[in-house]
């Protein structure tokens, strides 16, 4: 491949005194705001690419007449601002793992600045490329540096803090890990993680008080991850993100000095919650854009005036939850005087401006499209790239009205872009950094298919496709569970950025990891690295909780929203959609399922009714206050409560099968004869039958009183996948929301969160025989069985909300034991003999439920384990925008992460 472009016949007349652009947003403060800087927006041309080897999730740099770019691999390239040819380049140590390598670079005076993921930072010699420091960290670095006054500021992902010289001599370095947390080990080890809080434990463990699985393992407060952009107020100041609190660093020269720890106010939860973007003005107010929970979040507002630390203001309109109507950003604000400029993924509200003196400010519109990159802010004009490759120029001037909007990639945009002597640089997810300018040039585009191949294809005894986790419940049948070997102790393999949400677990084929964010984006990357191969997002889905499912080199996802609704067949290798079938339904806290397929057949199950924000009857909504439609129909919330006595008259249970290859339908079913509902279901294939059960409520007297069918309160039916003839139906035994059923050996076992009829506040697991419908066994009563009921070789598993997990008695469903897990809402998997909880959680029950293995805590919320697939183990955070992988056994030796060793660029 020619890694670097042909320039084009186009050659760039420089001005006298050329403009920099030396970091990240322009300036220390990362605020975004070049006041200064003007462009022609109705003259812009593309003039060149600059091609690197990697996809870019880096902003581009200019200075002295050269522009310098990192990509994802680590590759260096700098070239001369006036003609784009390369002047040289450089590749970072690592090999094939030093891959998603997001920290921008800076330059500071003569020398190029910038960290890897490989968890080397270097100062390179500007004019030629050479080395001039390499800082051996230890761990990735994920943070641009940052420019002070004669020193260079970074953090890792760990949280270490350096202060260095323009040469990168290092003045000093601070540890979070060490300083507030307390942890003194491996902050990457599991092992040392446990060994921590079983100290810690036991120091405060009342005596004759005898320890449960809920004790002794990493929380909230343990969480310590720098993922996220650092940045510079005073002059001196570092402000970090780090584990869910806002650190500032005050550097007095020769010693780095704690000035004040910033926690976000409580609301929607009070655990420390994720950073997903930070950035200051010009008077030093620091933003934190904050994520909690399930969508909560908002722009907070930090301001240090001496030593004392001023929080609990937030930016008017940024606030979103799951009662409110709007999604989160993922990216930094820009902000020039009273105006914050805002982006997030979501259709229709993807750029926003909000004024800080209005605090009933619900934010302006300024541009459709989703949008994860910060904006930046020029003198008349706001330009940010989104997620389908556009570059948006936004008049801000009064004397400005028309907006421009270029095709500038074939790829996402994620980093912001920098902007120079009238030019844009653009960085793309397709490798190259697009270059528009006044003028013309014959520049040629073309396409490149190198970024979504495999590099490093997975090796091991379990990589073959036999040992894929391919669905969210590992399987077809829904046994959410496998035995792949694996023990502790474990081993960091890679980690990497998400700019999302998830509910749902990743899932494994081809050698590659997927995830279906909340906002619509779908992302793959390598299995054994985690590179980034490719990302597509789609408009109008609206926090769609769902999982994909790869499934013979295609990829199935259902992207649901409250104005379009649909199953999405794409291309595993490239992204590519091959076909999509409408389908209508909330994808809410259940129905975490994808498809499943029976021969050329794909099939899915959800429910027909009217939604919106808030529904029209209390039970209906999650939290808001219910909402009259004006024509008095019956209107569901988006994302409705678990407990639902009974739904809309409209709202009718569905299911749907499409031809595989071209996502014709091939039957649907509409069970409204037996009852309302349709979205607290759950489906599974065992033995070539599919097998449906949904829950109508347990409230028959409501729907008495509103003319709704009131016999069943669920059904559950045996469906022949290929024709749609119903084999057998009970309407005796169902899932109970917030739970699909599961399937193994002849054996259905059908869980739930609610009572199954009203007048009881029991809870069962029921186990069905699959060819009849006939009961075999009734568990013990249990608080509740969410999710899934685990079905493995050896044992039976389910968790409880808050409460406890139980293993049962495959024989007579006794209850055999159980352990405390007590988290909020995790959803387990088992690897057996372990289930796998949140923060990497093992819990082990062939010793009755001993944790063994707890951490590192990179996520703040508890809500998702991890997955084994392929003898590897993957991690999630549902509120962290972080992804891990990790090894296990005696191939973990072999296989360990890249900061760990030091390979040589051409390994």
């Amino acid at each position: 491949m020619n890694r670097f472009f042909a320039l084009a016949t186009f050659v760039f007349a420089l001005n006298a005194s050329a403009e920099d652009w030396p970091q990240f947003m322009f300036n220390s403060a990362h605020s975004g705001n070049a006041a200064e800087r003007d462009i022609d927006a109705d003259k812009l041309r593309l003039q060149g690419g600059l091609s690197m080897t990697d996809g870019i999730y880096t902003s581009p740099v200019v200075a002295g007449g050269k522009v310098c770019v990192v990509d994802g691999s680590g590759h260096v390239a700098c070239f001369d601002a006036a003609t784009l040819k390369e002047v040289w380049h450089f590749q970072s140590k690592g090999g094939k793992q030093n891959v998603n390598n997001v920290s921008s670079p800076a330059i500071v005076g003569q020398h190029l600045h910038f960290g890897t993921t490989a968890g080397i930072y270097y100062v390179l010699d500007l004019a030629t490329g050479s080395v001039v420091k390499e800082i051996d960290c230890g761990e990735p670095i994920f943070s641009t540096p940052v420019i002070g006054k004669d020193r260079v500021y970074f953090a890792t992902l760990g949280a270490k803090v350096y202060a260095i010289t323009n040469k990168g001599e290092v003045q000093w370095q601070w540890d979070f890990v060490k300083k507030v947390v307390g942890f003194d080990g491996n902050r990457w080890s599991g092992e040392e993680w446990a060994k921590f809080c079983e100290k810690r434990m036991l120091a405060t463990l009342k005596p004759g008080t005898k320890p449960t699985s809920s004790d002794g393992r990493v929380t909230w407060k343990d969480h310590f991850v720098c993922s996220r952009d650092i940045c510079l107020i005073k002059g001196n100041t570092v402000v970090i993100p780090a584990g869910g609190r806002t650190l500032f660093i005050e550097d007095t020269g020769a010693a780095p000095k704690l000035k004040a720890t910033g926690e976000i106010p409580e609301w929607s939860g009070k655990e420390f919650p994720a950073t997903f973007g930070q950035s200051a003005d010009d008077d030093g107010n620091v933003y934190v854009q904050w994520h909690r929970r399930d969508n909560a979040g908002r722009v907070d507002i930090m301001r240090l005036e001496g030593d004392t630390l001023k929080t609990g203001e937030f930016v008017s309109g940024t606030d979103t939850n799951i009662r409110m109507d709007g999604l989160l950003s993922f990216a930094p604000v820009a902000v020039r005087g009273k105006d914050v400029y805002r982006v997030r993924p979501e259709s229709g509200r993807g750029l926003m401006r909000h004024r800080l003196d209005s605090k009933e400010d619900k934010g302006e519109v300024l541009t459709m499209g989703g949008y994860i990159a910060p904006p930046v802010i020029l003198k008349n004009h706001v330009v940010v790239g989104d997620l389908n490759g556009s570059l948006h120029i936004e008049p801000i001037a009064e004397h400005l009205t028309r907006a421009s909007s270029i095709g500038a990639s074939a790829a996402p945009i994620s980093a912001p872009v920098a902007v120079a002597d009238g030019r844009i640089y653009v960085p793309s997810e397709d490798g190259r950094v697009y270059v528009y300018g006044p003028g013309n040039a014959d520049y040629l585009r073309g396409d490149r298919d190198d970024i979504a191949k495999i590099r490093s294809p997975l090796s091991g005894k379990l990589a073959a496709t036999a040992y894929d986790w391919y669905t969210n419940y590992g399987n077809f049948a829904g046994q959410n569970s496998n035995n792949q070997g694996i023990a502790p102790p474990l081993r960091m393999r890679w980690a990497r950025r998400l700019e999302g949400t998830v509910k749902h677990l990743p899932v494994c084929g081809g050698g590659r990891l997927y995830t279906h964010t909340a906002e619509g984006q779908i992302i793959a990357c390598e299995q054994d690295t985690g590179r980034l191969l490719w990302r597509k997002w789609w408009p109008d889905v609206y926090l769609s909780f769902t999982s994909p499912l790869y499934i013979d080199g295609k990829l199935l996802v259902p992207q649901a929203g409250m104005t379009k609704s649909f199953v999405r067949c794409l291309d595993a290798t490239t992204g590519r959609m091959l076909w999509e079938a409408p389908f209508t339904g909330s994808p809410s806290w259940s129905r975490q399922f994808p498809p499943v397929v029976a021969g050329k057949i794909a099939i899915y199950a959800s429910g027909t009714g009217d939604y919106a924000p808030q529904g029209s009857e209390k039970p209906w909504t999650f939290g808001g206050p219910p909402v009259k439609a004006d024509d008095g129909r019956d209107v569901m919330s988006f994302i409705y409560s678990n407990d639902n006595p009974y739904y809309p008259t409209n709202h009718h249970p569905r299911v749907w099968a499409w031809d595989l290859d071209t996502g014709k339908v091939v039957w649907e079913k509409d069970f409204s004869d037996q009852g309302r509902g349709g979205n607290d279901c759950g489906i599974c294939i065992l033995d070539g039958k599919l097998y449906y059960s949904v829950f109508f409520g347990y409230d028959a007297d409501q729907r008495a009183r509103r003319g709704q069918p009131v016999g069943n309160n669920g059904l559950t039916v045996c469906i022949d996948p290929k024709s749609g003839k119903i084999l057998w139906q009970t309407n005796e035994y169902y899932v109970t929301a917030k739970c699909t059923l599961s399937a193994r050996d002849g054996k259905l076992y059908l869980g739930g969160y609610n009572k199954a009829n009203a007048g009881t506040e029991d809870r069962f697991v029921w186990c069905l025989d699959a060819n009849t419908g006939k009961l075999v066994w009734k568990s013990d009563a249990v608080t509740s069985a969410l999710n899934v009921v685990s079905v493995g070789e050896k044992f039976i598993f389910s968790n409880a909300l808050r409460g406890k997990g139980n293993i049962f008695d495959r024989n007579t469903g006794k209850v055999a034991y159980s352990i405390l897990t007590n988290y909020a809402c995790c959803r387990f998997t088992l690897s057996e003999p372990y289930v796998l909880g949140a923060n990497m959680d093992m819990i082990d029950l062939s010793q009755e439920g001993k944790l063994v293995s707890t951490g590192p805590a990179i996520d703040s919320r508890e809500c998702l384990g991890a997955v084994v697939s392929n003898g590897r183990i993957f991690y999630t955070s549902q509120a962290s925008g972080f992804v891990v992988s990790q090894t296990y056994g005696p191939e973990s030796k072999e296989l360990p992460p890249a900061w760990e060793v030091r390979a040589s660029a051409t390994k």
